[in-house]
């Protein structure tokens, strides 16, 4: 199956709506495509929003950067909806990010579709792998 989805551009970001579920509720975020990001990862507000915290997680987490250092944390999210595709059960680092953005849609999710990316156009392209 393909779909075709578009996406808005933040400088040099694309920037992607997702529907994120959990144990408290549902929420829409525009998280940041990000090749460069194993996992797909969430601020604590937005994970919070959606009913997780600490107490839920799978695994702490450390994400270093030039600047900083930011602890956090691993959990599961019941669903993760994206270019019309739905990814149950995927594990987001939830951390904080600064720059006033929602998270980044790494690949973790990515890996699962074959995606074309178009720029001028503003458009993505995207294909679910059969395994």
């Amino acid at each position: 199956m393909r779909s075709e989805s578009s996406f808005e551009i933040d400088g040099d970001l694309i920037l992607v709506d997702v529907d994120l579920v959990g144990p408290g509720g549902r929420d829409r975020a525009r998280l940041v495509l990000d090749t460069g990001s194993a996992l797909t990862t969430l601020i604590p507000e937005l994970a919070e929003a959606i009913g997780y915290s600490s107490a839920d997680r799978v695994a702490r987490s450390v994400v270093r950067s030039a600047v900083a250092e930011e602890r956090g944390y691993i959990v599961r999210l019941s669903r993760l909806a994206a270019f019309g595709f739905t990814v149950p059960g995927v594990r987001v680092n939830v951390v904080e990010l600064g720059h006033g953005i929602d998270g980044l849609l790494g690949m973790d999710v990515l890996s699962g579709f074959n995606f074309e990316i178009r720029p001028a156009e503003r458009r993505i392209f995207v294909e679910r792998l059969v395994l």
